[in-house]
């Protein structure tokens, strides 16, 4: 089969149209200057003032500076006030203000913005008799020419006026479901808005398996809209071995744009077809065949290492979060190649690779989903990090020759040519670039002057997209990190870099994988958008969000991938997003938006996030499991998938280490630390305490995961 043949294969049935990260403040405008013609710096700005007061009082503005010439590596933007207004305290950059004149310089982390980037930057300040507005903005001494329409007017004050009602539409969350034969699962219903009375909803069998029946319906008052609630279908036992699907209708007589909404059920068969270990061929996918989707019509892996944790935990709970725990035991998770003995085998290690795809092929499982995390000096980011190998110990040549070579060399015999086997390459190296070389980080610097993250990622690619069984997905960060455009727009770029030095090119990569042991929701669903405001502020101000205008994963995903396809990648590019750790459910979930006029205050009693700090990412307190693996669950994502296998500890959480470890504590992970998010000062870590040693399972954060899934158990 020739180089890449599979990525033509692929098709993407709905296509999704391109997703910008653009900020459109409210009445804002746009001013566009352009120097000489030989000048580096070619400025647009987008200025938005909300103010209060009667004859004086206090404003908050908002700047979104684009670069539309030359990249740049520092920056210094300036402006005149042209009334009698005074600079209280500004954010995301160094602010002084000298008679009339206002100076804004870049952060020592924030001073490289890419051709086409742009800068997000605010401030307070009052005003006495009138409060125009800036017209003489310049970046580097280069003007921004043009003029400004009039700012936005006092805001209105009341923040709980409602909008003319939109239409009333069924919300369904996933839209793809597994039900165990013999048992039941649920789909989450809400509406879209604040019905006029009570709204009843019914569901119809479409197609598919008759043995997938509707027994619970779920019905909504004007209080509780916008809680969500089971819909619960069921899968009556049978003898055949075959794990069925069925298509339901879900409809409302007063709903509206559109009246029905399209989901399925599959059946988790349990019955045997073969007493033989080894399945018939025909159960899992012929790989001469490429498919679009390897994960669509495919059962995946069950780690048996990963169900013994989980049912060691069961064994220590009460029987009803026992019965909960124990039904997660068949779910599929993927397996951590995290060093050279993972794959050939060594001390500690207690089922090889080949051991995990002899037993695939005995579960008849038509995936698996191998992680690959062992570049040298991976995670450079982390004051902790246990690298096996390292760039001034030849590790790239080990990289290459110890780790990648036997992985392809596995993967490529022929019992395991019905099996697909799917690959997420190096969580978190490129956007561990970006943001460790800005901050200054000395591991991250000397990984991207060596070359040597982006070299082992071209060679893992060129070994194992030539496999015509196997799936690439590259690791493309999440919102968390990667949100903010001063860091999506070079991770696209590099990205997209790594690709086009492969042998294959854009071809090489069959998707990208986002979120992968991070902790984002999939939805944030009392959080509209970035230019949502309270008392005229817009959210993407508040302390959280932090100028980050994507508030969830799912935004975020397929907004990156549509970044990617405009660079030149083919539209068959995919998603996988990791939901093992993002469904924050449980009592601490938020029922209904805030109605605090204060914008932080809003911002933190609506998010369903419940962490200190997006830049949390260390055993966080108050997570819950996210949608269970589920296929094709949105236009352009082929797949939510638990990567990061729950219960598993991201590392020491203090106030101790183990006995007799010589490891040091992560501050990440230490419940009595404080991060530094960026902009808004020291907050805490919201590490649980007493986590043990990162990869080993921690049993309280387990059960904290299945108490608090969403949707949930």
């Amino acid at each position: 089969m020739p180089f890449g043949h599979h990525r033509f294969a692929r098709r993407i049935l709905t296509a999704v149209a391109a997703v910008a990260p653009a900020v459109a403040l409210a009445a804002a405008g746009s001013v566009l200057g352009t120097a000489s013609a030989d000048a580096a710096v070619t400025c647009q700005v987008t200025y938005s003032s909300t103010q209060w007061g009667t004859g004086s009082g206090g404003f908050t503005a908002g700047l979104t500076v684009k670069n539309i010439g030359d990249p740049l590596s520092g920056w210094k933007l300036t402006f005149t006030f042209p009334g009698s207004q005074k600079l209280t305290q500004g954010w995301s950059a160094r602010w002084t203000q000298l008679a009339d004149r206002v100076t804004a310089e870049n952060e020592s982390w924030g001073g490289t913005v890419a051709s086409g980037g742009s800068l997000h930057l605010g401030f307070n300040g009052t005003w006495t008799g009138s409060n125009p507005a800036p017209r003489d903005f310049a970046v580097n001494g280069v003007p921004c020419q043009g003029t400004l329409p009039n700012m936005s007017p006092s805001p209105v004050v009341s923040p709980s006026a409602s909008p003319s009602p939109g239409p009333l539409r069924i919300l369904i969350e996933p839209k793809q479901v597994t039900v165990p034969e013999g048992g039941t699962a649920s789909v989450q219903v809400s509406l879209s808005r604040r019905p006029e009375g009570t709204v009843s909803i019914g569901t119809a069998h479409m197609t598919g398996d008759e043995d997938l029946t509707i027994v619970h319906s779920p019905s909504f008052t004007p209080d509780n809209w916008n809680i969500p609630q089971p819909l619960t279908v069921a899968a009556a036992e049978d003898d055949d071995a075959v794990n069925g699907s069925a298509t339901f209708d879900t409809r409302s007589s007063q709903a509206t744009a559109p009246s029905a909404v399209l989901w399925t059920a599959t059946e988790q068969d349990n019955d045997t077809a073969d007493p033989s270990p080894s399945p018939s061929p025909s159960v899992s996918p012929s790989p001469d065949v490429p498919v679009d989707n390897p994960f669509a019509g495919a059962t995946g892996y069950v780690d048996p290492g990963w169900a013994a944790d989980v049912e060691s935990s069961a064994a220590k709970v009460d029987d009803a979060t026992a019965q909960k725990i124990r039904s997660l035991k068949t779910t599929p998770t993927a397996v951590w190649l995290n060093r050279i003995a993972d794959v050939t085998g060594g001390s500690g290690v207690t089922r090889t690779l080949k051991d995990h795809l002899d037993t695939a092929v005995t579960q008849g499982a038509g995936y698996v989903t191998l992680v690959l995390h062992n570049l040298p000096d991976r995670d450079c980011r982390s004051r902790v990090s246990d690298a096996e190998l390292h760039i001034q110990g030849n590790g790239l040549n080990r990289y290459k020759a110890e780790f990648v070579d036997p992985v392809a060399a596995l993967l490529a015999k022929p019992e395991y040519r019905n099996l697909r086997v799917v690959t997420v390459i190096e969580p978190r190296a490129l956007i561990d670039l970006i943001v460790g070389t800005s901050q200054g980080i000395y591991p991250c610097e000397q990984a991207a002057g060596s070359g040597a993250y982006l070299t082992g990622i071209r060679y893992a690619l060129d070994k194992l997209s030539s496999l015509p069984n196997v799936y690439t997905y590259l690791d493309a960060g999440s919102a968390g990190w990667a949100g903010w455009e001063t860091n999506f727009t070079p991770l696209a770029a590099i990205i997209t870099e790594t690709a086009r030095g492969t042998t294959g090119g854009l071809n090489s990569l069959d998707g990208i994988a986002t979120n992968v042991g991070d902790y984002v929701p999939l939805q944030e669903p009392f959080l509209t958008g970035p230019n949502q405001t309270v008392s005229g502020q817009p959210i993407l101000q508040s302390r959280f969000i932090d100028w980050n205008p994507y508030l969830n994963e799912r935004d975020y995903a397929v907004a990156m991938r549509s970044a990617l396809i405009a660079k030149g990648f083919p539209g068959s590019l995919g998603v996988v997003v990791d939901t093992s750790r993002n469904g924050w459910g449980g009592p601490a979930r938020p029922t209904a938006a805030s109605t605090s006029s204060d914008l932080n205050r809003f911002v933190d009693e609506s998010r369903v996030d419940r962490r200190p700090s997006r830049a949390a990412e260390c055993n966080q307190d108050g997570a819950g499991l996210g949608a269970r693996p589920v296929a094709a669950p949105a236009p352009g994502v082929d797949a939510y998938l638990w990567i990061k296998r729950p219960g598993e500890s991201d590392g020491v959480g203090g106030p101790l280490l183990p006995e007799g470890s010589d490891r040091l504590i992560d501050y990440r992970c230490d419940p009595k630390g404080t991060l530094t998010p960026g902009t808004d000062g020291w907050r805490p870590t919201g590490a649980l305490p007493n986590a043990p040693l990162i990869g080993d399972w921690h049993h309280e954060q387990f059960v904290m995961l299945v108490k608090n899934a969403y949707p949930a158990l």
